[in-house]
């Protein structure tokens, strides 16, 4: 019986329910300019869900079933959306492993005592008038919030059947499969026009989730309860709290590496990397590269007060390795005092990073460089490759005697059935020919085929044209490009656009347009990356849901 229990609980307070497709669509409201559109109902990402389990139980107890949770769907972008916390979809697989996972923590908790004191501060004995304070004690980690005496009498009702250490196991089954763990169900404040203000706790929820990806702490409840957080200065210090806590870097960081595809494994070893590489051992120098890009972000929106621009512009480099350093040309930083300054014709900001620019065996390819930029960085869209391309379409050409990356991509789009598709992106590529695969600087490219033969070098030319913000504009390369990017507001409207679907778990709608362009004129503006990343969680409507009909 006790397996039927939290099953059909989860089904009967899930909320699914289907749309009349004749009903009207409500007008949007409006919360300080800007619309806020109904939002789909929020799951846990499964790194929110381990991180929560985490808080609630320890490290050690979650150990023990790292399995099982690892055997969850893992969370992956798909269509427009890019952030692995975007995917929202739930499926059997994902209630049979919650269930799994709140079956073992449920049994090592009835034979826990420390656990059980953990959980609800009661049981280490188990008898009777320890049953309600540990229930209520558990259903307040839970739910993120105190459970009314209803709720509490709803999660003891079905435990009387069993006995001792049993009734445990039953209470914590329960407690950990109701929804309100695994979603961000938002229901119990108040209307007001057709928009749910949020209470305490769960602005409390819903700014720790979007800052650290766990519950809220003490402090953070604290606010919650006596009603400061509520209050625009109340909210403005806890969101300075939250920020400035490492947590927010990591969230932060995750942000960037997906947005920027930093996570890529290292490099790897080939005959064209063995050639191309010139010796050097590159064993962990991913790694190197993709610390470096985190510094120079870490750097603009911690340590000082530096804009999106000055993201796209700085020449200052953050290497910390004689390795990395040398590749830029520079000296190593040892992490204080001024930083190394790169090469004012060679380098600028973020998009002429290793970190950014490297590939895994050396080589470039500039259309999927291209396209990066046009897709990720200008959020314009680009048109999929047609159905009925020939088998080795998609595959880079070879590389050969006396024919630079860019004369070889180039001839080989240049039939009428590719050409209009990379007219979009391919010049963006072909600017960033100055850097090779391992991101080194360069004016003459190596040319080396797959077998790893040397074929000689030839001039790079990494001179466009190409469209920013709808107009034709001349470019000589990675240096103007940044500038370019720097001044464009498409560039600042992508930004805007991108953190939104990260902060927001899903893909913007026409209804978002306004507040991602509040933000986006913040960074017209030049506010600085720090206070513009606190701004998503202190414009008025972070405080409301819009009422789904």
């Amino acid at each position: 019986m006790l397996r039927a229990l939290p099953v059909l609980a989860l089904l009967l307070a899930s909320g699914c329910k289907g749309e009349d497709p004749d009903a009207e669509t409500p007008e949007t409201p409006e919360i300080a300019g800007v619309e806020v559109p109904p939002a789909p109902l929020a799951r846990l990402s499964v790194d929110d869900y381990e991180r929560t389990l985490r808080v609630i139980f320890g490290d050690d107890a979650i150990d023990a079933v790292q399995p099982q949770i690892d055997a969850l769907p893992q969370d992956a972008p798909e269509g427009e959306g890019l952030f692995s916390r975007d995917d929202q979809r739930t499926s059997q697989r994902h209630i049979d492993q919650h269930y799994a996972i709140a079956d073992a923590l449920a049994r090592a908790s009835a034979g826990d005592g420390a656990l059980r004191v953990r959980l609800g501060g009661a049981c280490e004995t188990v008898d009777d008038a320890c049953l309600q304070p540990f229930a209520t004690a558990l259903l307040d980690k839970v739910l993120r919030r105190p459970p009314t005496d209803a709720e509490v009498s709803a999660l003891l009702a079905p435990v009387g059947e069993f006995d001792g250490t049993d009734r445990v196991h039953a209470i914590v089954f329960l407690a950990l499969m109701k929804p309100e763990l695994v979603y961000h169900l938002e229901n119990q404040g108040s209307d007001e026009d057709g928009m749910v203000a949020l209470t305490g706790y769960e602005l409390a929820s819903r700014l720790s989730y979007h800052f650290w990806g766990e519950p809220p702490d003490a402090e953070l409840l604290d606010a919650a309860a006596d009603g400061s957080l509520l209050t625009d200065e109340g909210l403005r210090a806890q969101v300075d709290r939250l920020f400035d806590d490492p947590r927010t870097e990591l969230t932060l960081r995750e942000f960037f590496e997906e947005w920027l595809h930093l996570r890529r494994g290292d490099f790897l070893p080939g005959p064209r990397h063995d050639r191309l590489s010139g010796g050097m051992d590159t064993t962990g120098l991913s790694a190197e590269m993709r610390e470096e890009t985190h510094a120079l972000l870490y750097h603009a929106i911690y340590a000082e007060p530096h804009t999106w621009s000055d993201v796209l512009l700085t020449r200052e480099s953050f290497a910390r390795s004689d390795r990395l350093a040398s590749l830029y040309g520079v000296d190593a930083w040892d992490g204080s005092g001024a930083r190394p300054q790169l090469p004012p014709a060679e380098r600028a900001g973020l998009l002429t990073r290793a970190g950014v620019l490297a590939t895994s065996d050396g080589s470039t390819n500039p259309f999927r460089r291209g396209a990066f930029i046009r897709r990720l960085v200008l959020c314009e869209h680009v048109n999929p490759p047609p159905g009925n391309l020939p088998p080795d379409a998609l595959v880079p050409p070879e590389t050969t005697a006396s024919t630079s990356t860019r004369d070889a991509f180039a001839a080989k789009v240049e039939g009428a059935q590719c050409r209009d598709c990379h007219a979009q992106f391919s010049a963006l590529g072909y600017a960033m020919e100055s850097y090779d695969g391992f991101g080194r600087f360069r004016t003459r490219e190596q040319l080396v085929d797959s077998a790893g033969r040397d074929l000689g070098f030839v001039d790079v030319d990494a001179a466009v044209t190409t469209r920013i913000d709808g107009e034709e504009v001349a470019l000589a390369g990675g240096v103007a490009l940044s500038e370019q990017i720097a001044g464009s507001e498409d560039a600042r409207q992508c930004l805007a656009r991108q953190y939104f679907r990260f902060a927001h778990r899903r893909v913007e709608t026409g209804a978002d347009a306004g507040l991602i362009g509040h933000w986006s004129d913040a960074l017209a503006d030049g506010e600085p990356m720090g206070p513009w990343l606190r701004r998503i969680a202190l414009h008025a409507s972070f405080r409301y849901r819009a009422i789904e009909e």
